[in-house]
């Protein structure tokens, strides 16, 4: 069980979680969701991520504030029993989580409480914090790895520091920045494709955040983008709306996109 002190219990209550699918483009199925944690506060009104990430301004509260995203998401995987879906989770991991000393074994802890598969676990590394230490990355990375969990590089853009070196680790995913993904500059399409290239040859994921269009499913299909999510598969939802949607004859189609057009 996650402890924390008097001045997170507050904000701890507050956060609510929600669940983005992410979908493979060529036949629609949702693999995964992303799980976001948003505040809620005494008029009921959510708040954007910048309320728990302002909040995370140390190693240790930032691990506490993750680990509290993580038992909640769990929790609720077992209680609507998205393990029977073959449902993956993906969590967002700041650097300094990522590089805290007992981050392996206190993921591996809550993992195991909730007997939730490490295979079907996936941490999403967030750009705000630049990694610089390669080395210590790469460590955590593999033992991460070795500890069953995937490991994704998220808002991928040309301009990301060390991007050549962190590829070249044992990830299994990398995700496109939306900035990229709705560019329609030919040097913005050339960067999806060199990359799509670059991870299928090594066995990884590409995903494309910000898929809003049938047309940007298309064109990133033709640029050899495998994932997508965005708002035309779904808009982030709660856990009992998710166990609506899942259960659709075809996953990862909202009622706004008419069937035909999917064919």
């Amino acid at each position: 069980m996650v402890q924390a002190g008097n001045s997170d219990q507050a904000l701890m209550d507050s956060i609510r979680i929600f669940y983005q699918p992410v979908v493979r483009l060529a036949d629609l199925r949702t693999e995964y969701v992303e799980v976001l944690a948003r505040s809620e506060n005494a008029e009921g009104e959510l708040g954007g991520a910048a309320t728990i990430v302002d909040a995370m301004t140390a190693p240790d509260r930032s691990m506490e504030l993750t680990l509290s995203i993580m038992e909640r998401a769990l929790e609720q995987y077992e209680s609507f029993q998205f393990g029977a879906l073959g449902l993956g989770l993906a969590f967002n991991l700041p650097l300094d989580v990522m590089l805290h000393p007992r981050l392996v074994e206190r993921m591996e802890a809550e993992r195991a409480r909730h007997h939730m598969p490490a295979a079907k676990i996936r941490f999403e590394l967030t750009e705000r914090d630049p990694v610089h230490d390669l080395p210590a990355a790469r460590a955590v990375i593999t033992r991460l790895r070795d500890a069953g969990f995937g490991l994704a590089l998220d808002d991928i853009t040309p301009g990301m520091p060390h991007l050549k070196e962190l590829m070249a680790m044992p990830i299994r995913a990398i995700k496109l920045d939306r900035s990229i993904v709705i560019s329609a500059d030919k040097p913005a399409q050339d960067f999806v494709r060199a990359m799509a290239g670059q991870a299928a040859a090594s066995g990884q994921d590409v995903i494309a955040e910000g898929i809003e269009t049938q047309m940007l499913r298309r064109r990133m299909l033709a640029l050899g983008v495998t994932h997508g999510q965005g708002f035309l598969f779904s808009r982030p939802l709660p856990a009992d709306k998710l166990q609506d949607y899942l259960r659709r004859p075809m996953p990862g189609l909202t009622p706004a996109v008419p069937r035909q057009i999917l064919a």
